[in-house]
């Protein structure tokens, strides 16, 4: 661009050299010389402006050019003032927060595996340093007092139903049931078991024991009564609809109901925590528990494996999923981005105003200069090549008003007396 200006600049000077040589000749040379000297003067014009703004031209130490360099500090205060008052205001990011859905923008960013691998990875970069951290005597103990005082402030009643609840929906509890089921069943048919309980019913047999009958009636017994127990749990473990499971389900409904609200459950489950915290060298207990969690923690994280990293963000992409899936929980985290981030900008506007001052004032002025011109010296340029062009149509114009107004009689008569 500078190049095609300058053309420019050679061109009109080309001209006019042309135009003052051929001008006896035809009166018509005479507006192109004035065209052409007039684009000559738009031109050195607008190319002083131009480099005016960023140094002295051909080096001269011309008073007001190098505008930037010499007003460096000032137009970084300036600016700072101008981000205050008309982009960083409570007003101007309020409406721009109420276009902005945080929630959709935070679901979808962390439900995409590649983001969701990507801050898995940071977790699990600072997890060692973090860990390593706290893993200190009085923060340990910090944080053994501060998970006492949490417990006992929790309503674990209505935290455990609210968690089962959660669980249940998805038929957990039902894979659980069969599980017990399957342990019930393996453990009736061990031997030991079955001759436990033919001992226990052979002593309540004492009648028949003067017979000799009552071990053979407690193996008759407990044979019955093992093959009615595994036949019962193989049916309730195969039938989705028995009578049991249907029972279990009820169960299940009714005390989550009640954990999460009858006061009477809650209090109990309450002083149950109670009497559990206040047991002698449950302080150091729990300080173990701690320092046994952050330990393992830690060597998870040092070497953390594949297996890890894949849970890790797995983990973040169902958080991410499950912001897009529930309607009310987008509704809470919008309901809170708002307010936080205007608080946030409130308290550290001055931080960020002083910072765009500060980075203004720390640039060296020419490097300043020359990142400027860089950025905008394209379109400066345009001034240079538009005061070439508009300097010549003027300078065109004003020679034909000449010529038109020096052919007037009166003129002519005043000029000729």
């Amino acid at each position: 661009m500078k190049a095609l200006a300058l053309g420019l600049l050679l061109l009109a000077a080309l001209v006019y050299m042309a135009a003052v040589v051929l001008g006896p000749r035809h009166g018509a040379w005479g507006y192109v010389a004035a065209a052409a000297e007039a684009a000559m003067i738009g031109a050195l014009a607008d190319w002083f402006a131009v480099v005016a703004l960023f140094r002295h031209p051909l080096g001269l130490p011309i008073p007001h050019t190098a505008i930037i360099a010499a007003h460096k500090d000032r137009l970084g205060a300036a600016l700072a003032r101008f981000l205050g008052d008309h982009f960083l205001t409570k007003e101007q990011v309020g409406e721009a927060l109420q276009r902005w859905d945080v929630a959709d923008h935070l679901g979808r960013w962390l439900a995409d595996r590649t983001s969701a691998q990507r801050l898995s990875d940071w977790i699990l970069q600072a997890a060692p340093s973090v860990l390593a951290g706290l893993d200190h005597a009085p923060l340990r103990s910090a944080a053994a007092r501060l998970g006492q005082r949490l417990l006992g402030q929790a309503n674990l009643a209505e935290l455990s139903g609210q968690t089962l609840t959660a669980l249940t929906e998805h038929g957990h509890h039902q894979q659980w049931l069969n599980g017990v089921l399957n342990q019930i069943a393996e453990w009736a048919e061990q031997d030991n078991v079955q001759a436990g309980l033919t001992e226990a019913i052979a002593r309540e047999l004492k009648e028949l024991k003067y017979l000799r009958l009552d071990q053979v009636a407690a193996r008759l017994a407990t044979h019955k009564l093992v093959t009615a127990l595994s036949r019962t749990l193989s049916e309730v473990a195969e039938d989705p609809d028995h009578e049991l499971r249907q029972r279990f389900d009820q169960w299940m409904v009714d005390t989550l109901a009640r954990l999460q609200s009858d006061p009477e459950w809650q209090a109990k489950v309450a002083g149950w925590r109670d009497e559990w915290l206040v047991q002698p060298g449950m302080d150091a207990q729990i300080e173990s528990w701690v320092g046994e969690l952050l330990d393992k923690l830690l060597s998870l994280a040092q070497a953390p494996s594949a297996n890890l990293r894949d849970r890790v963000a797995s983990t973040v992409q169902s958080l991410g999923e499950r912001v897009l899936a529930e309607p009310a929980l987008r509704q809470a985290i919008q309901a809170q981005a708002q307010p936080l981030l205007l608080d946030l900008l409130e308290r550290n506007r001055p931080l960020l105003l002083e910072f765009v001052t500060t980075r203004v004032q720390a640039w060296d002025a020419a490097e300043m200069s020359g990142i400027l011109e860089q950025h905008i010296g394209r379109d400066l340029q345009f001034i240079r090549i538009n005061g070439t062009l508009v300097g010549a149509l003027v300078g065109l114009v004003l020679h034909a008003l000449t010529q038109v107004a020096l052919a007037w009689p009166w003129l002519q008569a005043a000029m000729g007396s």
